[in-house]
């Protein structure tokens, strides 16, 4: 049903006063304004549709809208209103059955949003529990698996995150998602490594570079590649981690994706300065604020590569960092179909 549909079935439904295909048009129209990211406006239906099963006494669907305009009210940045409806769920619900395995998602979900990382574990725990006893599917507890394992990290609970991690691995093997297997992996290799077991961090990095490659999965391929850049620096092996991170940009670039893009920038960037090659660190960002500009627009580009620039110019200082840029735009004219990278 299209956005355009939902809202004449809502105006029908309002106009003929039939509360039961109100609710239900309520429902169907929150659903299509997030995807316009209406927020505010679904959460108000949503609550709407709330009330009216509340009044009917229907308590499944006043706790399924509830739970929904609870994730509603955290894409709208409203947490305490989150946290709220989720509650008021659970109470409905009893803590058991597929709105609790959701209700409990969204508290960690809430809970992992302001740092609360116990916490956010702990309902994640609490939503592989209600999980149970209703049937939730492989790749459903794999994903709670992994957030449950990303809040134990950043309270360093390593060898539990790698527990939850293996364990996801083996449902995503099962259930034929490779693609997600391969996530798991260069998860589980990032929680080694933080955890100080870098022998085992970079066996279960190469076993997922192996299965990256025969995709290729440009994306996990990119995060591999920076994450050898890192235990390269472990190492104190800067070349080689100069080598990684070059690797990563490229990979980035196939898979069309700026945010790893802009990681693997910045990392040449800092390991051409570290080096003491202010050229090829100024030209790293300049040629990331080009590319960025080509894959988001001029806007984003700026805000992600002014910063960095103007901080080298205030490190190098003036009258260095515009010899420096003179050099790279000359070159850049005498190559004017030259690529970003």
């Amino acid at each position: 049903m299209t956005p355009g549909d939902t809202e004449g079935r809502l105006a029908d439904a309002r106009q003929r006063g039939d509360a039961d295909d109100l609710a239900e048009a309520l429902a169907l129209d929150a659903n299509a304004l997030l995807q316009k990211g209406r927020f505010a406006q679904a959460r108000a239906e949503l609550d709407e549709a709330a009330a009216i099963h509340r009044s009917r006494g229907r308590v499944y669907d006043e706790a399924r809208c509830l739970q929904f305009a609870a994730t509603v009210s955290r894409f709208e940045g409203r947490l305490d209103e989150a946290r709220q409806r989720a509650t008021q769920a659970l109470g409905l619900v009893k803590q058991t059955g597929p709105i609790a395995v959701s209700a409990f998602a969204e508290l960690g979900e809430i809970a992992l949003a302001l740092g609360r990382f116990r916490e956010a574990a702990d309902e994640y725990g609490a939503s592989l529990e209600a999980g149970r006893t209703t049937g939730l599917v492989d790749t459903a507890r794999a994903a709670l698996l992994r957030k449950r394992a990303i809040a134990l990290a950043n309270t360093a609970a390593f060898d539990d995150a790698v527990r939850d991690l293996d364990a996801a691995g083996r449902l995503l093997q099962a259930a034929g998602d490779r693609g997600g297997a391969t996530r798991v992996l260069i998860e589980k290799a990032t929680a080694l490594r933080h955890a100080g077991r870098h022998d085992e961090a970079e066996g279960t990095a190469m076993a997922a570079l192996d299965d990256a490659r025969q995709g290729p999965d440009h994306a996990a391929l990119t995060d591999l590649h920076l994450f050898f850049a890192a235990a390269a620096l472990d190492r104190r092996d800067a070349g080689a981690a100069m080598t990684s991170a070059l690797a990563a940009r490229q990979e980035a670039l196939a898979a069309t994706a700026p945010t790893s893009y802009v990681s693997a920038a910045v990392a040449i960037a800092q390991l051409a300065e570290s080096a003491g090659d202010r050229a090829a660190a100024y030209e790293a960002l300049a040629a990331g604020w080009a590319t960025v500009s080509d894959l988001l627009g001029a806007d984003a580009a700026r805000a992600t590569f002014k910063p960095l620039l103007t901080d080298a110019r205030s490190r190098w200082g003036s009258e260095a960092f515009d010899a420096i840029k003179s050099r790279y735009e000359a070159g850049r004219r005498q190559q004017p179909h030259a690529p970003h990278l």
